[in-house]
């Protein structure tokens, strides 16, 4: 998965590794990014034994406050995309979301940020 910050390069000012834990095939993963536009992204990850999966992408402006967080914790079953979703922000309730992994998110900001392809 941390090829795809070498990819898509171009999105970010800046990238670490918070956290990795890994255990035969399951692992977590936290990382911290800071974009090219100044804002931040928390990304966490975590593959299990029986291949299930949860995640958050949390995107934040410069000032910290939301910008959207896609994640699939099961509290939202009416929404189409259920368990996948977004929230946006002064949205009570989330939207449906077709971004649900890492490379999906990535595309997504290349296309908001104005950014240039992913190489290769």
């Amino acid at each position: 998965m941390l090829h795809l910050f070498d990819a898509y390069a171009l999105l970010f000012q800046a990238w670490r590794v918070v956290s990795y834990e890994q255990d035969g095939a399951a692992y977590a993963l936290q990382v911290t990014a800071v974009l090219r536009d100044g804002s931040r992204l928390e990304i966490r990850e975590y593959f299990f034994p029986d291949g299930g999966r949860k995640y958050a992408y949390h995107w934040m402006g410069v000032d910290g406050s939301l910008r959207c967080r896609w994640d699939n914790a099961p509290h939202w079953p009416e929404i189409a995309t259920a368990p996948h979703h977004v929230h946006l922000p002064g949205q009570a309730r989330p939207a449906a979301s077709i971004i649900t992994t890492l490379e999906d998110l990535l595309q997504f900001l290349v296309g908001t940020l104005e950014t240039p392809p992913a190489r290769g």
